[in-house]
């Protein structure tokens, strides 16, 4: 005898959409020796954010040229490399730290952007024209049609490059980059990783169930593993090749509970309930 179990967005019991309830029928349900359990389907909705508070990797600093220092806080979501580099410049535009060129278009003087030769993450730095440099505005002149925007604060009395600062926290480990500064010197720089950059710290998830008995696992309630092979914002969606059948505890219970974690056994937070899972239960004759 076998059942398929329904699981969806009216199952979810936790504020994290990462834990769901199935209720058994009159309050109970008794499932005998022998019984086994597996996952049939299941669709998730990718919905993880890379970047957050609790995560502990949502801050960093820029120094700018002058010696100021910017406390960058990216608000909590998902994040590349080049989603932070165009945060950073829409930073940049709303505080005066870049000039305008005689086309009209801004320019920066420091990016965070991927090196898929090196498996890394490259920041690159350049120097600031000082005053002296920038006027006369006259043709011979480098910057000859340049324009620095209101409150824009030139170098003295050398150029200088500004500084991106990592801290001691997590995202050292999103950009590769231990902690410390990088940039800052009179000359333009270029900076790889030290270590391969961990942009999406959810690599793979993995189900939990109650009455699950796998004995060759810790924690021993482990059902399955789901890879992650989809796009943030798209479906997870995971079917089985063949029924990965595992031993169910026996005995009375009037619920089931699936926890869905992170490769590590970490607790994981979706922003998107609606999951769709089936459970195939299946009874010894």
């Amino acid at each position: 005898m076998s059942f398929n179990l329904i699981l969806n967005n009216t199952n979810v019991i936790s504020a994290s959409n990462t834990i769901f309830q199935y209720k058994f029928i009159n309050g109970g349900f008794y499932i005998p020796e022998g019984a086994e359990i597996c996952i049939g389907t299941m669709s998730i909705p990718y919905a993880f954010f890379n970047i957050t508070v609790a995560n502990n990797n949502n801050t960093f600093n820029i120094i700018s040229w002058d010696g100021t220092v910017y406390n960058i806080t990216l608000p909590n979501g998902f994040y590349t490399q080049t989603d932070i580099q165009q945060y950073l410049q829409t930073y940049f535009l709303n505080n005066a730290l870049y000039l305008t060129n005689a086309q009209g278009d801004p320019v920066f003087f420091l990016y965070i952007t991927i090196n898929n030769t090196y498996y890394a993450n490259q920041v690159l730095v350049y120097n600031v024209p000082t005053a002296a440099e920038f006027q006369p505005a006259t043709p011979g002149n480098a910057y000859y049609g340049w324009s620095a925007p209101a409150g824009f604060v030139f170098p003295a009395p050398t150029t200088k490059a500004p500084t991106l600062q990592i801290l001691n926290n997590n995202f050292q480990a999103f950009l590769g980059f231990n902690a410390g500064n990088y940039g800052g010197g009179a000359t333009d720089q270029s900076f790889l990783s030290q270590f391969a950059p961990n942009t999406t710290p959810i690599n793979s998830l993995i189900v939990t169930v109650n009455c699950v008995s796998n004995a060759v696992s810790i924690p021993t309630n482990v059902i399955d593993i789901l890879p992650i092979t989809s796009t943030f914002g798209a479906n997870i969606v995971y079917e089985p090749k063949f029924q990965k059948w595992i031993k169910v505890t026996s005995g009375t219970y009037s619920n089931l509970i699936i926890n869905i974690l992170d490769q590590n056994f970490n607790p994981i937070t979706s922003n998107d309930p609606n999951a769709t899972i089936s459970l195939l239960l299946k009874l010894k004759k």
